[in-house]
């Protein structure tokens, strides 16, 4: 009987950590940073990127625009966009899954706040880790 009532009350904690995660997901944020670390393991960031992210109950919104010097050779230019694209958390509310036309990213929360949300993905296509650090509007 204990092991039932201590199941309960990890549901119900779990479903409240979720939920709370989900409200302070949602709103508008502003990138401050981002850090790139490539196929190699060398780490590369911009602090002057530009961009902004919508989270809404379900759906992510947004742009960001990024340069990099790759060691003072060249300068390395990328982007991501999100347009009303699908946005789940799952179930451990650890990760966000992003549904892109071409792929699904998993999206890991390293940091979310009330005024602070910074996540990683590793981006298949580049063979790069991106992670972004925003601010909430």
């Amino acid at each position: 009987m204990k092991a039932i009532y201590f199941l309960l009350i990890c549901i119900v904690f779990s479903c409240s950590k979720m939920e709370h995660k989900q409200k302070l997901l949602l709103g508008n944020w502003d990138l401050d940073v981002v850090r790139i670390e490539d196929g190699e393991g060398f780490l590369f960031y911009d602090s002057t990127a530009v961009g902004n992210f919508t989270f809404e109950q379900t759906q992510l919104s947004g742009k960001a625009a990024y340069t990099y010097s790759y060691f003072g050779q060249y300068d390395v230019s990328d982007s991501v966009q999100f347009d009303q694209t699908s946005v789940t958390l799952s179930s451990d509310a650890m990760y966000l899954q992003i549904a892109r036309p071409t792929d699904t990213l998993q999206a890991k929360i390293i940091m979310l706040t009330k005024k602070q949300l910074t996540f990683e993905y590793y981006d298949f296509l580049q063979y790069r880790l991106k992670r972004f650090s925003l601010t909430k509007q």
